[in-house]
């Protein structure tokens, strides 16, 4: 559903890129002018004057340059930053190349990738040393060349088809899985040991011995099915504590419970313990009143609270302080819960992304094309730790930045990643694919150290005495841009001008005010001189 939205809107939004002037640009050629004409009023004034100031000038902004590159430091799945191709823009996957990633998960040297677009996951069993590293092992493919869905395999669907009851599809043609094959993987997780698999398209979660060794390993339990071979959604229809639907993240956080978005079935389910066979049912279920119910926002699309969901993606279990994470995707949110849920259908907490837990619209009401601190477009994952909680804002091309972990509802983020503003939501910021630019960011996993190692004599410096720069690895799923990017480093400058803007709204007047028009030194005089009342904000 929201796959084919977003797909219209990035061809707008591409259009919207090449159709506006670049602002950069707008801005390089006003300082010229200025320049120039300050250049002639000023002829009479001694030449060692005016290159001082030219050379503090050119110093400064430098430096400010320097600063706002801030981006990934590392990238898999592409040979440079500079590069966006889906499999490196040849017909066949290989070893070194990705199509559409879509989660990221750490455990040791290990780091997992399911690469959606080629239906597998790749395995990397040592440290990355370098842009480009190519895998070390694959699974749901024999080799790293292959790339059809289920390995190509097919079957015909009776009466029951998709998994709906729906006889009017009787005939009908669809991927067909085996115990070892998979169909546009999504959430993966280590779990006590163990690799585990959101494999989203054939309707299962699949669990391996353990850490994989070989190509093509075969999983040895299966969750939302009774067998390796079904694949099926809700098995065969009946919806209930057992069967997934389209799953999308997986977690556990502390190695005891298991934790699925069962993204089309829109609810999160919740094993209290470690499933040992297969089809193990769950114990809650969040998101609807019963296990045997489906519906978005349980029925009432536009009614949307604290205890509904509408195709959750991303779920995240902060094991230290129990509390957890959802991301509503479908009504454009994260929900915390404090503690975590022992029964079904418990509400959360706290919301972000929107302004209560009544409100549903891209953007918390602003709509899709007037992004800010405090609003999500399609939201798709979210991550936790020391450094603080991260959000990828997929159809915002961003990834928002909290401190620390909201207590408040529509409480704003305090940095944004993958733009130059708040305001800001192009594709690749509206320029060529950098480091520092996203195209739909999806999954997420934050790499941090133990504390007991910051707290080392041998720990770096910085890591023992400057607050300001937490040691972190944050690893994104850039899928528009076919990769994978690393980031170590927050581009704390832009923060504190974004702290600048958000107290300049605090102190505005008018409530109903354009937001993000013009740049701020210009903002007040603007402001001034405007007779005619301002537009009215679209309401939510």
């Amino acid at each position: 559903m929201s796959e084919d939205k977003r797909d219209n809107e990035e061809e707008l939004e591409q259009d919207d890129a090449a159709n506006n002037a670049d602002p950069e640009e707008l801005t390089k050629n006003n300082g010229d002018e200025t320049a120039l004409i300050e250049s002639e009023e000023d002829e009479v004034d001694e030449f060692e004057e005016d290159d001082d100031e030219i050379d503090e000038d050119e110093a400064e902004g430098t430096e400010l340059e320097k600063v706002q590159e801030v981006g990934a430091s590392m990238v898999i799945g592409q040979g440079d930053l500079s590069m966006r191709l889906a499999n490196r823009g040849a017909d066949d996957p290989g070893d070194n190349t990705l199509c559409e990633p879509q989660f990221i998960c750490k455990y040791g040297d290990y780091l997992f990738i399911s690469d959606r677009g080629n239906h597998r996951v790749l395995v990397w069993e040592q440290p990355l040393e370098e842009d480009g590293e190519p895998a070390g092992l694959v699974l749901g493919q024999e080799d790293f060349a292959d790339c059809l869905e289920n390995r190509g395999m097919t079957t015909t669907l009776d009466e029951m088809t998709s998994g709906l009851g729906d006889e009017s599809l009787d005939g009908f043609t669809i991927s067909k899985c085996e115990e070892d094959t998979m169909s546009q993987p999504a959430g993966v997780d280590v779990i006590d040991g163990k690799l585990y698999v959101a494999d989203s398209g054939n309707h299962r979660a699949v669990r391996y011995a353990g850490l994989p060794t070989e190509d093509g390993e075969i999983p040895v339990l299966v969750m939302g099915q009774d067998n390796l071979d079904g694949n099926e959604a809700n098995r065969r229809g009946l919806v209930g504590s057992g069967s997934l639907f389209f799953p999308a993240g997986i977690h556990s956080g502390d190695d005891q419970h298991v934790f699925i978005a069962d993204k089309d079935n829109h609810r999160v389910l919740i094993w209290n313990k470690i499933p040992f066979n297969n089809g193990w049912n769950a114990d809650v279920c969040l998101g609807q009143a019963g296990m045997d119910e489906r519906e978005p926002n349980r029925g009432e699309f536009d009614n949307v609270g604290p205890d509904t969901l509408s195709f959750p993606t991303g779920v995240f279990f902060d094991a230290e302080n129990e509390r957890l994470f959802v991301v509503d995707q479908g009504n454009h949110r994260v929900l915390i819960w404090n503690k975590l849920p022992r029964e079904s259908g418990r509400g959360a907490d706290v919301v972000i992304g929107q302004k209560d837990f009544f409100g549903r619209m891209p953007n918390a009401g602003l709509g899709s094309r007037r992004p800010s601190n405090m609003g999500f477009n399609f939201p798709t994952d979210v991550v936790v730790g020391r450094t603080g909680l991260f959000v990828s804002d997929t159809e915002n091309h961003r990834v928002l930045y909290w401190k620390e972990v909201p207590t408040e509802n529509g409480q704003p983020a305090d940095l944004v990643l993958g733009q130059k503003t708040f305001n800001d939501n192009r594709i690749n910021s509206g320029i060529e694919v950098t480091g520092s630019t996203f195209n739909d960011p999806y999954g997420l996993f934050l790499e941090e150290p133990e504390e007991e190692d910051l707290d080392n004599e041998d720990a770096p410096e910085e890591a023992r005495d400057e607050e300001e720069k937490p040691v972190f690895k944050l690893y994104v799923a850039d899928r528009g841009n076919s990769r994978v990017v690393i980031w170590d480093e927050l581009p704390v400058v832009q923060e504190e001008e974004e702290e600048e803007e958000l107290d300049n709204e605090l102190d505005q007047d008018d409530p109903n005010a354009l937001i993000g028009e013009g740049e701020d030194d210009d903002f007040w005089a603007e402001e001034e001189e405007e007779e005619e009342p301002p537009k009215e904000v679209p309401s939510v």
